[in-house]
């Protein structure tokens, strides 16, 4: 799952740079959406694996979807900052 949020944010990062460049507001919807889901699927697929067990194991799945919705607010703000600045950096040239 690690290989795909660095994957996720590698994308999310240089699609802002070019949606940024070209003025395209749809683009601020992508990454909290990509997140969302991989935050949820992840949270499924622990879920799935922890199965009946004692209650320590659902609080590591609330402790890492907690981890991955913080994670998904940073590349938010992050792609958002820099969606700001290409559109900025546009505008100016």
């Amino acid at each position: 799952m690690r290989n795909i949020e660095r994957l996720l944010t590698i994308l999310c990062l240089g699609g802002s740079v070019l949606a940024g460049g070209a003025h395209l507001l749809q683009w601020l919807l992508v990454t909290p959406l990509c997140f969302a889901g991989l935050t949820m699927a992840e949270d499924y697929a622990v879920r799935q694996q922890i199965g009946i067990r004692t209650w320590p194991s659902e609080g590591y799945a609330r402790f890492l979807f907690g981890t991955n919705l913080f994670r998904a607010v940073r590349n938010t703000l992050l792609s958002t900052g820099i969606f700001v600045a290409a559109a900025g950096v546009t505008s100016l040239l």
